[in-house]
């Protein structure tokens, strides 16, 4: 199963994430292609099907080989996974790009569920007409407010009372 595993990993880099090499790679491949090319026409039909079966295996073998190289590394200990695929991007571009969009999944949907159900109570027959941008930019608000990513208000009277304000909600600290 190991050796599926691989494959399918495999294929699944050459698939989705093969546009994302660098762009000197990816020029350094069409100058390769345009040099075949110019070989190519040269040569008789049995053997173009030839050089082509060989420029498809070189480019397999130079995907497969980010995977090999990375599949030989040693297991190392990190407390941050995204530092450590940011870090390593230039050796591991295409499988460090997978990674860093896997981290980007969150491990539990309550917050996203959580998210909609509050845009279902802002969005009530009286505002129908907001817009889908003003309705998101509410929902972020909300969301970073209840996290206490950002505070809002002004203080009252030069006090330290803060008034502020979110849809139905009005509070004082």
């Amino acid at each position: 199963w190991v050796r599926d595993a691989k494959i399918g990993l495999s294929d699944y880099l050459d698939r989705w994430y093969r546009c994302s090499r660098p762009v000197d790679e990816r020029q350094k491949m069409i100058m390769d292609t345009s040099t075949s090319l110019s070989i190519l026409r040269k040569t008789t039909e049995a053997s173009v099907f030839k050089q082509w079966i060989k420029s498809r295996t070189a480019k397999t073998t130079v995907m497969g080989s980010e995977l090999e190289r990375y599949l030989r590394l040693e297991p190392q200990e990190t407390e941050d996974p995204i530092e450590w695929w940011m870090a390593h991007q230039g050796q591991f571009p295409m499988i460090s790009q997978l990674a860093l969009d896997m981290l980007a999944i969150p491990a539990m949907a309550t917050d996203c569920e959580r998210s909609f159900s509050l845009a279902k109570l802002t969005l009530t027959t009286q505002r129908l007409s907001m817009t889908t941008e003003t309705l998101e930019k509410l929902q972020c608000l909300k969301n970073w407010v209840r996290h206490g990513a950002v505070k809002l208000g002004a203080t009252i009277g030069g006090g330290d009372e803060v008034q502020w304000e979110i849809g139905d909600v009005s509070m004082e600290a």
